[in-house]
């Protein structure tokens, strides 16, 4: 059996895609709580949406570890990345969804404004810990992706050197 190298040895765009698979399984559980909870199975849609999320992900992670020079590769990495783990759940679920509701509920935030900027039954003003923790907990994976990525791109500047010997720079 071969022992998995450590994280500090993996290149930016498998530590992106890692950040990345952390968010969507973090997103599913999720979305499954609170499907479960709140008695909406309209949230599972977004275990589908993971999934095919990360399908992507690990589509384009293959072909850029292949192809290291794939424009194409890179772009749909790219475009997969901000727009699913950082963008719509990092920012939007995560951030918007829970970080700020939380804040302005506990802040004390009239009633009418929380309804007014998150509105029943798509928001569910806080009232379980495990659900509003799990809607929090998506941000700090998302932010590393984000992070991770601008490295790959870092290290595909010319004159740039692999931070990693004999690894290709787009890695």
């Amino acid at each position: 059996m071969r022992a998995m190298k450590p994280l500090s040895t993996w290149s930016p765009a498998v530590r992106s895609t890692a950040a990345s698979l952390a968010v969507l399984l973090l997103t599913s559980v999720h979305h499954a709580y609170g499907a479960a909870l709140y008695r909406t199975p309209w949230r599972l849609h977004m275990v589908g949406v993971a999934a095919v999320t990360a399908v992507v992900l690990l589509g384009s992670l293959a072909l850029l570890l292949a192809r290291p020079g794939s424009l194409v590769a890179l772009g749909v990495f790219t475009l997969t990345t901000l727009g699913m783990p950082v963008g719509m759940i990092g920012v939007f679920e995560g951030v918007y969804n829970h970080v700020l509701k939380n804040v302005l509920f506990f802040a004390g935030t009239s009633r009418s404004l929380l309804e007014r900027l998150f509105p029943p039954p798509t928001y569910e003003l806080p009232d379980d810990l495990l659900f509003e923790l799990t809607g929090v907990l998506q941000v700090p994976p998302a932010v590393l992706a984000a992070v991770f990525l601008l490295h790959v791109f870092r290290e595909r500047r010319p004159g740039s050197r692999p931070r990693h010997p004999g690894m290709p720079e787009v890695l």
